[in-house]
């Protein structure tokens, strides 16, 4: 055997466990919930979300957008455990808002009842990968959050919300 084909074997053996090493820090999943209030107050702003996370990166970034706006929250501390409820209305010093452009922005609003958002929460591990909304994704509007009373909840898989009860969250990894 060659000096390059030791090399390259020695480095071949390592691949896997640093693979593995890897894919064991990323989110495996998650859940993340839109309590629906069924109040007509409901309609003029945004909810109280509950986040659940499978694996050991918590999240860093919730971005909240719809058609023409849009908002990123930012976390400014690591968040222990694997679930977190977060007031999209007041999310409180333990994130950083701004708009899509970047912008610093003290209110979040939504633009009327029958607009669609889309919720999406991203890990730490999947920010330094450009991946976005890998714990999970939810549409939603506020119209349908004062029409209900329990829980839309969206997975790692997006798409339309499903309806569940409060005590149901969150669905297991």
């Amino acid at each position: 055997m060659s000096v390059l084909d030791r090399a390259t074997f020695r480095r071949l053996v390592l691949l896997p466990p640093a693979c593995l090493l890897l894919t064991s820090c990323m989110a495996q999943g998650g859940a993340v919930g839109a309590v629906a209030t069924g109040h007509f107050s409901a309609r003029h702003q945004f909810p109280v979300v509950m986040i659940s996370w499978c694996g050991d990166s918590p999240p860093a970034r919730i971005d909240l957008t719809a058609e023409d706006h849009g908002w990123r929250l930012s976390t400014t501390r690591d968040f222990p455990g694997h679930e977190l409820e977060v007031d999209l209305a007041a999310p409180g010093e333990d994130w950083n808002i701004t708009d899509t452009d970047g912008a610093a922005t003290y209110r979040v609003v939504p633009a009327s009842p029958d607009t669609e958002y889309t919720l999406g929460v991203t890990s730490a591990a999947a920010l330094d990968s450009d991946t976005e909304h890998d714990i999970a994704a939810l549409n939603f509007d506020t119209e349908l959050l004062a029409a209900d009373d329990g829980v839309y909840v969206g997975t790692d898989e997006g798409g339309e919300g499903t309806l569940m009860r409060a005590g149901e969250f969150p669905p297991e990894c």
